[in-house]
């Protein structure tokens, strides 16, 4: 019993507190705002399909696989990597042709009425992929073949999703591929060498898998006298709650008063919390997130192995990339795409994968003993 006790008491020690602490920290701050959503159109706080219950139904599912992903042994997942990996893809596929349309976009699979997004959970899949096949063999191989092997890993999910259409979600597993290369040791060179080629193919990428509604948002990005009645709008009401917010922002009555923002449960959840509880409100959140990717970072660097490498660097680029995108349209100073910011914006596929993800980290730092 007492070995038992050791055991378990060094493995809870070598958890990563402060990630743990932001995470939950994020995931509290996305049911207040869910509370302030579910006000804002006038639900019921507590009632069968309110924003607010299904954050909270969805947090308490987040943090049971968030906990028993920690704590259970991460060469499981590295075992039947491919598995996943193939059984997403046919998620992904399936999505396609029989998903729900939501928004113009056939994302969601619905399931016992609950749409399912497979492509949240394609973020986490892929990034374990990535880690199981840079983690192969020998570290010594050429960049080039990193290179080749990656891109053929995440280049499926990348068309399957980009043709829903979310080019959002299909541009979070690029960056999640250049995070993992970056931080696994592949030479700048190659890493420059794909960025030229991903900028070459643009052109294509256009054509082929940005939706007229994504084309629509990016022109409008661009050119500061587009249609204010159309992709503008939504950023003029971005900028004048962030602006309304102040310090301190509105409190929870004066949010209750207010016209709800477009989209304000997902797309500009970070303007509503800044108007909400102001300028220091959105520092927090910046604060938090910074956190995590630094812990995430510091897990890669610090690793003893390079599946943990891979794997901390890969969910530190989904996790940086998503907060800078969604905070970034927030403020006009990127292009209106759709992307969730993490644990705060409403979606339960985004919160369980996130925390499954998330807690198989913790679980590699438990179980391989990564440094402090």
């Amino acid at each position: 019993m007492s070995r038992l006790r050791s055991v378990s008491g060094g493995r809870f020690a070598r958890l990563d507190l402060a990630a743990a602490v932001a995470t939950a920290c994020l995931a509290l701050i996305g049911l207040g705002m869910a509370w302030i959503n579910t006000r804002s159109y006038e639900q019921p706080i507590i009632g069968i399909g309110s924003i607010f219950t299904r954050s909270l139904l969805w947090t308490a599912i987040g943090v049971a696989v968030y906990l028993v992903t920690a704590f259970s042994n991460w060469r499981w997942v590295r075992t039947f990597a491919w598995p996943l990996y193939f059984a997403n893809l046919f998620l992904l596929f399936v999505t396609l042709v029989y998903g729900e349309d939501s928004g113009g976009n056939a994302r969601a699979l619905a399931l016992f009425g609950i749409p399912i997004q497979s492509s949240e959970l394609a973020k986490i899949l892929c990034v374990v992929a990535l880690a199981t096949v840079l983690s192969q063999g020998d570290r010594e191989r050429s960049g080039r073949r990193d290179i080749l092997i990656t891109a053929l890993v995440i280049f499926p999910p990348f068309v399957l999703v980009a043709l829903q259409p979310d080019m959002g979600t299909a541009l979070v597993l690029a960056a999640a591929l250049f995070g993992a290369l970056f931080l696994s040791g592949v030479a700048t060179r190659w890493i420059a060498l794909l960025s030229t080629f991903a900028a070459a193919a643009f052109p294509l990428t256009w054509i082929l898998f940005v939706s007229d509604y994504q084309k629509q948002r990016i022109l409008a990005f661009i050119d500061p006298n587009a249609d204010p009645a159309g992709p503008r709008y939504q950023l003029f009401r971005s900028l004048e709650a962030i602006a309304g917010g102040g310090a301190f922002g509105i409190g929870f009555d004066g949010t209750a008063l207010a016209n709800p923002l477009p989209v304000q449960e997902s797309d500009f959840v970070f303007a509503a919390l800044v108007r909400s509880f102001g300028f220091v409100a959105g520092a927090l959140v910046i604060g938090l997130v910074g956190l995590l990717v630094a812990r995430l970072v510091w897990h890669a660097w610090n690793s003893p192995d390079t599946f943990g490498v891979v794997l901390g660097g890969g969910l530190a680029a989904v996790v940086l990339f998503q907060a800078l995108v969604n905070i970034g349209m927030n403020l006009g100073i990127a292009p209106i795409t759709g992307i969730p910011l993490p644990f705060v914006s409403y979606g339960g596929a985004s919160l369980v994968s996130l925390a499954f993800g998330l807690g198989l980290v913790q679980s590699h730092r438990v179980h391989a003993g990564a440094v402090d």
